[in-house]
């Protein structure tokens, strides 16, 4: 470990509280008691640096030093990391120095909520151990944790933390006492730290200087008896509580700090949290208008958390103080469970936008803040100023780099130089070196690897750590070392990854769900209602491959007698597999399984296999290449900054899904739309498979593919990575700029190998705004390439910056409003007793440039009797916005407004109860445990939405992806207020009764804990892998016999009541059977809750 001094000199003068001169300069205030202000007089500072020099004042370390800002009381503004202070005779600032990024129950003592911590080395490992070990280490080092103290007394007392609004006379009076008891707290850890007698503190000190100054004019009204009462009680608690509880239990001044914030943290509406009122509010996909934007007739407000990310809502109407009629209510009224609805209820009309990690990145514009999500969905705020702009975009840019990406920034107008300069030189932040030895032991503990990384205690030393060595030496260069007669060179470094996880922050919960897993793989096959049927036109030749144009026919099932009128044809390409190269069928059919697992509208859509045979979609006009260059005139920058962008939002989401490509060339992008006239909104592209891998190409095959190929793998294919698409996308770039040219088309095979020996370039393209990026995604050193959600944000802010090329905005429609005759159905996804799903394309254009979607809808036979029905569904998913819970995209009204059909996102790999039986051999606990959890979260975030689902079930749960579930199908679900609303059961094939618990059989009566038991089985399928041989209902029917209608329930009642369940299943952990039987507790209120059972199996994941 060699250590780099690093320092700047700083012009300042320390100065005490007291000084009452005027105020010169710039003044950075502190909250510790003990700590002198800072002053300087002139020069020029950024915000980061004053930040660092205040940090270092109070002992923070640089760990816990991105935690804060600095803040200007008078404009209530926070500064931006690279904001810059000019100081000079007439500057006149007053700066605090607080902590701006907070986390809730970062202390982990609040019960119903999953404590937040650092990532650590034993998380980074993944190792199992008998003993259980910590889920992280602590967020606050001890100087972060005494000055949130002192700023949380200072906010509490000075009321910049507002307490809760009562709801009632006696919770008023609760508030009150709770507050005495933060005055408690405060006094006894005042006394420990001045090393005062804890018995008689309450004599020298009052509790009035600990209590927040509103209460304490409201105290002073009152009459001269109750001052008297309230000042004994108080004397006698205080007395009582340092004699039985401080003394007797060894109670630390840390234990006083942490039960002091985390009682704040319930005490205080939205403590650590951040809202403002934007002049207007939008969010829009692409552009378009959507419900969410209302354009300035409603005042809205946006709320930004640590824990939950962005959420906005209409403004609500001036909250006004109790009525006399509220103020007639019992003391002490409100028992726990109308506690809990107190606070549920406060969080019910905010609408989440998204939690950081779904964000891309973020442009301004004066005080216009744009806020993009990966699914390109986009939030729209114009703020009343600049500097409140930036304000609100490096709260958000810090959260993200808190908790998603340490080494990346959103927004390039408020990016720390620190950061910068770590992404320029390949340094890492302040990390431990245990983690660097984990991370130098991954690239393989070569000789000459080395780490650069700032230290995690010193803001001077950047420490180099090698591997086989620690040595600690003055200086970096010379790049040769000799160091007690051992001689090394550093000749590697490994920069920080994309979403890298040592210095970041995450919560419990979140986490365990969002583990990498492994090994499951999609096979895929064509629906059996589809023929398919040869054209004689052959298109060309793949590697390995022939490809031929075909027709899709696909039977339609709405009239059965419609004979050869019913059937949809649909053109497709077929890329068959040579029959000399069976051998590498199974390479084939990894290309086949990646495209299965995605669903983008740039990527293009496979329908499935035969055989050998992968049939995706039929793209005119076909490869960007060769339109590019059957072009007589050049084609304008904005048009191919289009085609830029768009392969790069295709390519971020393969790499936010940890999937490769492994062959971005021109020819591999087809354009669905060439958009060269006015009218057509510009290109649109779509990226086709890459064929078959490079990992079963010959040498001489690989090196053909130079400069498309990564250099790393033309030395070894398995160097294959998300980073060998970033150099594709670079030589992509350049065929892009020049028109679609073929870069060393003259270059023969050798003459390509020393190309890459030699570390040569391509020539510059004149378009020197891509020319840049092309060069960054094409360094020979992987490491260095940057992340496409760096891209997309680069090419975003180019776009931004140069009008120019900015492209011909479209019309605004309403994208929650589908037209029938715009949806074309591919195939269908499922069938229930009523209604039907449908993969279709919504296509406007008639392009195939349309999104793919799930279509529910009525069978005509249901369509009088069900519509109220799919009506209530539709109005529920329009409320709900969770990971783990499908997302609604708008209706579709046909026979004037009498049919109706849902159109929701669509998930290319079907339900649970399809997925698991095909994938079981590849399928692990970890992985059934992480969807439970997942369910687990969906199911709490319906519940606080005063929601019951009534039919979870494993074919209800659809998989998005190998890491992701969602609930769908809110076809049964009511609000909890509808206490009369029951299901009757029609048909007893997959009925919802072996699903249900007693009070739902017995009463029609559902509640919230209903939904547990319903858990409880749909956890039973997912362990058994949803075999039908152990289907709850076959099991269930085994105890009961055979029995049809009502008697199949009331003999099902009669069992549940004996105390018999389902069985624990073979395999299946024992703490994982107890806590299904936890959700099949008979009596309600005695079933585990959703939080607990998150917490349960979170344990598990970790054990």
């Amino acid at each position: 470990v060699f250590l780099l001094y690093v320092t700047k000199s700083c012009n300042l003068i320390i100065c005490s509280f007291e000084n009452s001169s005027p105020l010169r300069g710039l003044e950075i205030h502190f909250y510790l008691p003990d700590v002198q202000q800072l002053e300087y007089i002139k020069d020029c500072y950024t915000a980061e640096e004053l930040c660092v020099e205040a940090a270092k004042k109070c002992s923070i370390s640089p760990l816990c030093h991105n935690l804060f800002a600095l803040y200007d009381e008078s404009t209530g503004l926070w500064y931006s990391p690279n904001h810059e202070f000019k100081i000079t005779d007439k500057t006149s600032i007053k700066l605090h120095y607080r902590m701006r990024f907070y986390f809730t129950n970062w202390h982990g003592t609040t019960e119903g909520e999953s404590p937040v911590w650092r990532h650590c080395i034993s998380k980074l490992r993944g190792g199992l151990s008998p003993q259980k070990v910590p889920e992280g280490t602590p967020l606050l080092d001890a100087a972060s944790l005494e000055y949130l103290f002192a700023q949380g007394q200072h906010d509490f007392q000075k009321g910049l933390a507002p307490l809760r609004s009562p709801q009632s006379e006696g919770e008023q009076h609760e508030i009150e006492n709770e507050c005495l008891g933060m005055a408690v707290l405060a006094i006894t850890h005042y006394a420990m730290r001045m090393g005062l007698s804890l018995p008689t503190a309450s004599n020298e000190i009052s509790y009035k200087r600990f209590i927040p100054e509103s209460l304490n004019r409201n105290i002073k009204q009152r009459n001269f008896l109750t001052r008297i009462r309230i000042n004994n009680v108080f004397k006698k608690f205080l007395s009582e509580f340092n004699r039985r509880t401080v003394t007797d239990s060894n109670i630390t001044s840390y234990d006083l700090k942490i039960k002091y914030l985390a009682t704040l943290e319930g005490l205080t509406n939205g403590l650590g949290s951040e809202l403002l009122e934007p002049v207007s509010l939008t969010v829009s996909q692409e552009g378009d208008l959507s419900n969410g934007g209302y354009h300035g007739r409603h005042p809205e407000e946006v709320l930004v958390t640590g824990t939950t990310g962005i959420s906005w809502r209409k403004k609500p109407a001036t909250n006004v103080m109790m009525t006399k009629e509220k103020g007639k209510l019992k003391k002490n009224k409100l028992d726990g469970k109308q506690k809990n609805d107190r606070k549920k209820d406060a969080g019910d009309d905010w609408e989440v936008f998204c939690d950081f990690h779904e964000i891309t990145h973020i442009v301004t514009k004066e005080a216009a803040v744009t806020i993009y999500r990966q699914d390109n969905k986009r939030m729209e705020l114009q703020l009343a100023s600049r500097a409140e702009a930036l304000s609100f975009v490096a709260l958000v840019d810090g959260y993200f780099r808190l908790t998603v990406d340490a080494h990346h920034y959103l927004c390039k107008e408020v990016a720390p130089a620190s950061v910068v300069h770590n992404i320029n030189n390949g340094c890492h932040g302040p990390i431990c070196t245990e983690y660097a030895i984990h991370k130098l032991r991954q690239e393989g503990n070569e000789e000459g690897t080395y780490i650069l990384r700032w230290s995690c205690t010193d803001y001077q030393y950047i420490i180099i750590t090698c591997a086989s060595f620690h040595i600690y030496l003055p200086s970096l260069f010379p790049i040769c070392f000799t160091f007690y007669n051992m001689s090394f060179q550093l000749l590697r470094c490994c920069p920080p990854q994309p979403r890298g996880r040592p210095d970041t922050i995450f919560q419990a919960e979140r986490d365990a769900v969002d583990r990498v897993i492994k090994g499951i793989q999609f096979y895929v096959h064509l629906e059996e209602n589809w023929y398919l049927f040869w054209c004689e036109e052959h298109l060309g030749l793949g590697t390995r491959t022939n490809i031929y144009s075909g027709t899709l026919r696909v039977k339609s099932e709405e009239d059965e007698d419609a004979g050869d009128s019913s059937v949809q044809k649909v053109k497709v390409v077929l890329k068959v597999l040579g029959s000399g190269h069976r051998d590498i069928s199974l390479a084939f059919f990894e290309t086949a399984s990646m495209m299965r697992q995605v669903s983008h509208k740039h990527i293009v859509l496979l329908y499935g296999v035969c055989v050998h045979i992968m049939v995706e979609e039929f793209v005119q006009p076909g490869p960007l290449d060769l339109f590019m260059r059957r072009q007589q005139n050049p084609l304008g920058t904005p048009w191919k900054f289009q085609v830029a962008k768009q392969l790069a939002s295709a390519l971020s989401y393969l790499e936010d899904k940890k999937l490769v490509h492994g062959f971005v060339c021109a020819k591999n992008i087809l354009l669905a739309r060439d958009g060269l006239d006015m009218d057509e909104g510009g290109p649109f592209i779509k990226l086709s498979d890459p064929g078959i891998p490079i990992t079963v190409l010959t040498r001489e095959e690989c090196v053909h593919r130079i400069p498309w190929i990564a250099p790393e793998c033309v030395k070894n294919v398995n160097y294959l990575s998300v980073a060998a698409d970033k150099w594709g996308f670079g030589t992509t770039l350049w065929e892009i700029c020049y028109d679609g040219e073929v870069p060393l088309k003259d270059k023969k095979l050798t003459e390509k190998e020393r190309f890459y020996a030699a570390e040569c370039q391509l020539a510059t393209p004149d378009c020197t705004e891509l020319a840049e990026l092309m060069t960054h995604c094409m360094n020979y050193d992987p490491k260095k390439r940057p992340f496409f959600r760096a891209i997309v944000r680069d090419i975003d802010m180019l776009v931004e910056q140069n009008p120019s090329i900015e492209p011909v905005p479209t019309p605004e429609v309403d994208p929650t409003v589908f037209e029938k005759r715009f949806l074309k159905k591919i195939r269908e996804l499922g069938e229930g007793h009523f209604g039907k799903v449908e993969l279709c394309r919504y296509d406007p254009r008639g392009d195939k440039t349309g999104e793919m979607v799930a279509v529910k809808s009525l069978k005509p036979e249901n369509r009088e009797e069900q519509s109220n029905n799919l009506w209530s569904e539709i109005g529920i998913l329009k409320e709900l916005y969770h990971e783990n819970i499908v997302k609604y995209k708008g209706i579709c009204q046909e026979e004037g407004g009498r049919a109706i059909k849902l159109i929701m996102e669509y998930l290319p790999a079907g339900s649970l109860k399809e997925f698991l039986p095909r994938h079981r051999s590849k399928t692990s606990l970890n992985t059934l445990l992480s969807y439970a959890v997942q369910i687990c979260q969906g199911m709490d975030y319906l519940g606080s939405r005063n929601y019951i689902h009534r039919d979870l079930a494993a074919r209800n749960v659809l998989v998005e992806n190998e890491r992701t579930v969602k609930i769908g199908d809110f076809g049964l679900t009511k609000s909890i207020k509808d206490s009369d609303g029951y299901y009757t059961v029609k048909d007893d094939h997959d009925s919802p009764v072996f699903w249900y618990a007693p009070e739902c059989l017995m009463h029609c009566k559902f509640y919230l804990a209903s939904d547990v038991w319903s858990f409880g089985v749909t956890m039973y399928e997912l362990i058994t892998y949803c075999d039908s041989a152990q289907s709850p209902m076959n099991l269930f029917l085994n105890m009961i016999g055979r029995t049809h209608g009502q008697m199949t329930v009331i003999r099902l009642v009669r069992v549940l009541a004996e105390g018999k369940r389902l069985p624990r299943p073979e395999g299946c952990p024992e703490p994982v059977y107890e806590l299904m039987r936890k959700c099949w507790e008979h009596t309600p209120e005695r079933r585990i809750t959703f939080k607990q059972l998150i917490e349960g199996l979170s344990r598990m994941l970790q054990q």
